[in-house]
């Protein structure tokens, strides 16, 4: 309750700059090959939207982002907005919800959009993962796709699930879990990141 009334004023920015550095301090990394994908709370809604490219999940409740390829009207990428976010509050009824300023800003937001990566693809980080360059593409179909390195591996992104401690002002994350397809061997991969 106090945490809502302090959002409401404007400290919001404040208390998620604070929670940001859980995701970007020192992290330790294990990458693993697994037989499939899993789903790490498979009672939470699945969201199928168009153009999804993936989605991130919380341990705290199954509202989930989800980021979809914005498509010009030539079925190409958007130029100056290729990729957005928004919430699913499947917690409620599972309406559609844009990001506030401080998610876009200091969390869930997409920063440095760039048309610089391979095949035309457009480079992207999100706010709270600055030190991870994605990407976001078409495949040879015209489907769009979002790629980066797991390990040392190409991977196609399918979801990122946080680990959320929700415990009084500051939520925290100790840790997130990357889940991805190998581009080359269609081998499911996984990256465990634990803050240090």
């Amino acid at each position: 309750m106090l945490r809502q009334k302090l959002c409401k004023i404007g400290l919001c920015v404040a208390l998620l700059a604070l929670m940001v550095p859980a995701l970007g301090a020192t992290m330790k990394s294990e990458i693993s090959e697994l037989d499939k994908i899993p789903r790490v709370h498979p009672e939470y809604p699945v969201p199928n939207e168009p153009n999804q490219v993936f989605y991130i999940e919380r341990s705290s409740n199954s509202n989930t982002v989800v980021y979809s390829a914005n498509l010009a009207s030539d079925g190409k990428l958007n130029r100056d907005e290729p990729i957005i976010g928004y919430w699913r509050w499947y917690n409620v009824d599972g309406h559609k919800k844009d990001l506030n300023f401080a998610e876009r800003m200091m969390a869930y937001g997409i920063k440095a959009v760039k048309h610089d990566g391979p095949n035309g693809a457009y480079s992207f980080k999100l706010a709270a993962m600055a030190e991870r360059t994605l990407y976001i593409g078409q495949d040879g179909k015209g489907v769009p796709e979002v790629f980066g390195k797991i390990g040392n591996r190409w991977a196609k992104l399918s979801y990122i699930y946080l680990e959320v401690i929700d415990k009084g002002l500051l939520p925290q994350v100790p840790s997130l879990d990357i889940y991805g397809t190998d581009h080359e061997t269609g081998k499911a991969l996984h990256e465990h990141i634990i803050r240090n």
